[in-house]
């Protein structure tokens, strides 16, 4: 009975969340991902498509879990899970990609690739680039480190969506 009177109080308002739900979130994040990498093949660059990935985290987190009281840390949390999925996703589709061509296919490729940007630098640096990457020592390294700082930049643009994201709903809840 003591809730009920509760419940129909005009004073009572309902506790707000201080942390995030993991099972609201992995699905929002996905979403988002799903949203981020359709701009990214519309042409968006792909920072601004991670960076948009974040923010929609959190706007789809907010529509999922409406109670949660989302910080910008929180939104930087939910965002960095978008953006290691979105590397999950990449991550797949270069192991496909490895899968079904041969190592030679590959390395021309990324190769000819590096080769034209080379081509419209005016660094000195970058023949010597070139000729690391001919070495297997060399290519196996410039491919690991590429794909570190992907995963950095990855994390680094979806964080900083998600806060973003947060620091705008919460202003706005506030003005409310």
């Amino acid at each position: 009975m003591a809730n009920v009177a509760l419940e129909e109080s005009p004073f009572y308002t309902p506790q707000l969340q201080s942390t995030l739900d993991w099972r609201q979130a992995l699905p929002s994040a996905a979403m988002a991902m799903v949203a981020a990498i359709f701009l990214i093949l519309l042409g968006m660059p792909a920072g601004l498509g991670m960076l948009a990935g974040g923010f929609v985290s959190v706007l789809l987190y907010r529509r999922r879990s409406p109670l949660t009281h989302l910080t910008a840390g929180m939104g930087a949390r939910l965002g960095a899970l978008t953006g290691g999925i979105g590397f999950g996703v990449l991550a797949a589709i270069l192991a496909l990609w490895t899968a079904f061509r041969s190592g030679k296919e590959i390395h021309d490729a990324l190769f000819n690739y590096i080769q034209q940007h080379a081509a419209r630098s005016s660094d000195p640096r970058m023949q010597q680039v070139l000729d690391l990457f001919n070495t297997p020592d060399g290519f196996t390294f410039i491919m690991i480190l590429t794909l570190i700082m992907t995963l950095v930049a990855f994390v680094i643009f979806s964080s900083a969506g998600g806060a973003l994201g947060a620091f705008v709903f919460y202003r706005k809840g506030r003005q409310q």
